[in-house]
């Protein structure tokens, strides 16, 4: 289902990155917007932001993603109907099994799968209530591709796009739609504040991110798909066939990925 005009929409990790650009993109079709970060100062910057943009509305609630508690209290800080709800908030970690930390894996797994798992868990039920209403949950072709030396970011990820097509099943017959945006690497300053297995490794992760599409493409491109209710949104081309190799020719896509695995 098609967004409606001024939609009201809750966005997590809405201080900068994506978050702010769907943010800014959903103002300039008049949204009202809850836009949440756990830098309250960085999201009511994005909040000025979207009021410039042509938001209704832009309030800012400060909400840790990996606290059931906080998660709750963003959900009741909303008032009427949800038109949209952004599990944005994520981080960035990278490493070889074994050698990245278990403390970075249990802090990867907090943020970028069990906050979008209490998102889910906590405002699914009120879009069941309302009776419609689209739940965009944001992970990774890291995801769907699963690349060596990324194990704790796969897995979240991996997690992210299960759950999403779990919650699709479960809600198909309804007016409630499931959007699961699945990008490569775009401009945004998740490997500032990643955690790295090695040192040159957030080197390489920035270089790959400077020399990505922009967040303003992306947010684009996922509520495209928002609006035509679509399952997966994979914006960027080489995904899409990498993830098409995977499925269609398993044997060759691991000898690509072993190949680029090696060159980086």
């Amino acid at each position: 289902m098609t967004l409606p005009r001024a939609p009201r929409c809750v966005i997590t990790g809405a201080g900068d990155g994506l978050g702010r650009a769907l943010a800014i993109e959903l103002a300039r079709r008049s949204a009202q917007l809850i836009l949440s970060d756990i830098d309250t100062a960085a999201a009511e910057d994005t909040a000025g932001l979207t009021m410039a943009e042509g938001a209704t509305s832009a309030r800012v609630v400060r909400c840790d993603v990996t606290r059931l508690d906080e998660i709750e209290a963003l959900e009741a800080a909303c008032e009427g109907d949800i038109d949209l709800v952004a599990n944005n908030a994520g981080v960035a970690s990278a490493g070889r099994v074994g050698e990245l930390a278990v403390h970075d894996w249990r802090w990867t797994l907090d943020v970028d799968l069990w906050g979008v798992v209490y998102g889910c868990h906590v405002f699914v039920p009120r879009l069941r209530r309302q009776g419609h209403g689209h739940v965009l949950n944001v992970a990774s072709a890291a995801g769907l591709l699963c690349a060596p030396g990324m194990g704790a970011y796969n897995v979240a990820k991996a997690g992210v796009v299960a759950l999403s097509e779990t919650l699709a099943a479960e809600l198909r017959g309804t007016r409630i739609g499931v959007t699961v945006l699945c990008p490569t690497f775009f401009r945004s300053s998740i490997a500032k504040s990643g955690r790295f297995a090695h040192p040159g490794a957030r080197a390489q992760a920035q270089r790959l991110v400077e020399g990505g599409k922009t967040a303003e493409s992306i947010a684009r491109a996922a509520i495209v798909s928002v609006d035509r209710t679509q399952l997966y949104a994979v914006p960027m081309a080489d995904a899409r066939w990498l993830w098409r190799l995977k499925r269609f020719s398993p044997r060759l896509f691991r000898a690509i990925i072993a190949q680029a695995s090696r060159r980086f």
